[in-house]
């Protein structure tokens, strides 16, 4: 049985429409690619390496522009066990921890606060939701503002967070990725 507070919050969650993040994120781009696996951030970098059935590239997410592409496909470079693959590009001699088909995970939370959440409220779609600093999804029970944006709902997500400096959200699925920024602060 599913208890009222849940049953509750998934109504909730299921009406809110989707939008895109509140200020002071920014978009930065989206991105179609094909056979997405994984992402990863480099070492307290905002480069992101995308790595998909076709190889890897990176992409600075202070600009949205790939900066670096590898079609290499022989997938010696990765290590799917460890979760790591090698860099290329501003990220060439790093191991890059990874996040995505083969498990991981990219950090859910900021410094300052927010966080992401992932509800599969009806499979296989998940329910992708940013919360603000100080808020909740369960913020009735917590005594916090009940505030969040529903910003996708998605099927076959690969990973779904932020950088290590908590500045750029990303959302990967097997087919797109779709990069957000905030102001450094």
């Amino acid at each position: 049985m599913v208890p009222e507070h849940l049953r509750l919050l998934a109504g909730r969650v299921r009406t809110v429409a989707i939008e895109p993040p509140p200020p002071p994120w920014l978009p930065v781009g989206h991105y179609a690619i094909g056979g997405l696996t994984d992402v990863g951030f480099g070492p307290d970098s905002e480069h992101l390496l995308v790595i998909s059935w076709s190889g890897r590239g990176v992409y600075d997410c202070a600009t949205g522009e790939r900066v670096a592409r590898d079609k290499s496909m022989d997938g010696g470079w990765q290590d799917s066990f460890r979760l790591e693959a090698q860099g290329i590009g501003p990220l060439a001699d790093q191991a890059v921890r990874t996040a995505g088909l083969f498990g991981g995970g990219l950090p859910l939370t900021t410094r300052d606060g927010w966080r992401v959440e992932r509800l599969t409220l009806d499979w296989p779609k998940d329910c992708l939701i940013l919360v603000p600093p100080g808020a909740s999804l369960f913020g009735d029970q917590y005594v916090k503002p009940t505030r969040y944006v529903k910003v996708a709902v998605e099927a076959d997500v690969r990973a779904w967070g932020f950088s290590p400096s908590g500045k750029t959200l990303v959302l990967a699925t097997n087919g797109e990725l779709t990069v957000f920024r905030r102001p450094a602060g």
